[in-house]
């Protein structure tokens, strides 16, 4: 025994000594590849299974039935042009990776797997099929007869607990409420028929009166989709998405969709931005309206005359539909600062140690610019005075003077010469004119205060951090290359 330890002791001590890693390190990192490659698997096969792909378009038939529920907000028709809008500004490729993302974040191996089995049992397909039956156009005059029998012939107790239990369980009217309300958002300045010296005045009262009317239409489409699944079945069902397995993959597919609606309409409002300079500018040619608004809108949004409404009636002259009142003031709720470009992060940094006064009201204003409600709640000349006072700030922040080294220029201004190794270190050889300079990793470089970060393989990589009106912090990455002429060329990715 005593032999044996001392062996022990020695193949440790010679492993510590040359570094040789052990035997079990590369099982264990085998191991992982393994755990990962199962997980992937396992994700695949339930993504594929539960039909998830198909979420977006579940949610979207949902507030097309939802829309007539609050006309004064969102009508029939407008749900159309919110739709494009959305589509062009986020693809359903992009929403799908948002609402796969929570799925490998919060990864839950024994949910997973029983997640699986559930849509793989006849029942999990059955149940599956006839949820995505119910948004296929052909099946609407069906379900309107449908819905007048409810109104003679309400289902039993018993189904409409088992009902309501699944609707509850599988987040679904939350899901549609948050794009229901996106999309309240997006076409809130193309409709008149709100009062728009306050928008949002009564958002708030929104999210919660329109919760019930968005569940009635889930629970219609639910009672329509189950009309031939026997309640004993059912209960199967809601007995799935009330059990942890059943949380874990409602909760993760609603954040999913919650993660890939904020994205889209943060890119939509730009759209919606540009859409509504090319209706101010008067035309004659609209191209992104005719791109993006349906047939029966786009007369309506630039205020002319309907070319198929007739000139007169049997009362005599039709009036022309043209506004001549001075248009409201539209709210981008900050879109009006994008303009602005961002301000680098060092310089952000300066001011804070600097400029006191300065940096206070940049945070003051951040904070109110992240608040959706406290914007809505100003009146039109708090909300523009808002608007002048950060954006004087902001031009007032750019304009701090920074130290500069002389390759802080324009890249076109600068070449690259090679690359050298110091004592495992490696240095950039530049030019600016007829000097040259040695950069190390750490060193500023361009026009924006970028930073290297690595310097290998014949180029130079730097980074670029950019602080925005929110206070997001933006990357921007900017690859310097070598070439044989001595001369150096710069790409940037963000």
């Amino acid at each position: 025994m005593r032999i044996w330890s001392y062996m022990n002791f020695f193949f440790f001590l010679w492993i510590s000594v040359t570094e040789v890693q052990p035997l079990f390190a590369s099982t264990s990192k085998a191991s992982n590849q393994e755990d990962l490659s199962s997980r992937n698997y396992q994700l695949k096969a339930l993504f594929k299974l539960s039909g998830i792909e198909n979420s977006l378009e579940n949610i979207e038939s949902v507030v097309d039935m939802s829309a007539n529920i609050n006309k004064k907000v969102l009508r029939p028709g407008q749900v159309e042009l919110s739709r494009r809008i959305m589509t062009k500004a986020f693809s359903s490729k992009k929403f799908y990776h948002r609402l796969k993302s929570p799925f490998i974040e919060n990864h839950k191996p024994q949910y997973l797997r029983l997640a699986v089995q559930w849509y793989q049992s006849a029942l999990g397909k059955k149940i599956l099929r006839l949820e995505s039956e119910v948004n296929d156009p052909l099946n609407r005059p069906a379900m309107k007869e449908f819905t007048k029998k409810l109104l003679d012939s309400l289902p039993g107790k018993a189904r409409m607990r088992l009902v309501e239990r699944i609707e509850s369980s599988a987040h679904v009217t939350e899901a549609a409420k948050t794009l229901f309300l996106e999309y309240v958002r997006l076409i809130h300045p193309f409709n008149k028929k709100v009062d728009t010296k306050e928008p949002y005045k009564n958002l708030k009262a929104l999210k919660v009166n329109i919760t019930e009317p968005i569940r009635e239409v889930v629970l219609r489409r639910m009672l329509f989709s189950y009309r031939d699944i026997r309640n004993k079945d059912l209960e199967k069902y809601a007995r799935f998405l009330s059990s942890s397995a059943g949380q874990w993959f409602s909760q993760a597919k609603l954040k999913g969709i919650k993660k890939g609606i904020k994205k889209a309409s943060y890119k939509a409002g730009l759209i919606q931005l540009r859409l509504l300079k090319e209706i101010d500018s008067g035309g004659p040619a609209y191209p992104l309206l005719r791109e993006m608004v349906p047939l029966g809108q786009r007369y309506l949004l630039i205020g002319r005359r309907d070319p198929f409404r007739p000139l007169v009636n049997k009362w005599g002259l039709v009036g022309s539909s043209i506004i001549d009142k001075p248009r409201p003031l539209i709210r981008l709720f900050g879109g009006e600062l994008k303009s602005i470009p961002p301000l680098a992060l060092p310089v952000f940094v300066k001011i804070k140690n600097q400029y006191p006064k300065l940096y206070k009201k940049l945070k003051k204003f951040q904070s109110l610019f992240n608040d959706r409600e406290a914007l809505e709640k100003l009146k039109d000349k708090e909300y523009s005075k808002a608007i002048k006072n950060y954006r004087n700030a902001l031009k007032k922040s750019s304009d701090i003077k920074m130290e500069v080294s002389h390759l802080q220029i324009e890249y076109d201004a600068i070449r690259m010469t090679g690359i050298i190794l110091k004592k495992k270190q490696a240095f950039a050889m530049f030019e600016v004119g007829k000097t040259g300079y040695a950069v190390k990793k750490g060193d500023l470089v361009g026009p924006y205060f970028g930073t290297v970060k690595e310097i290998k393989d014949g180029q130079v990589i730097v980074v670029e951090k950019f602080r925005d009106y929110l206070g997001n912090i933006l990357k921007n990455q900017k690859i310097i290359h070598f070439s044989r002429l001595n001369s150096m060329s710069a790409s940037s990715s963000l």
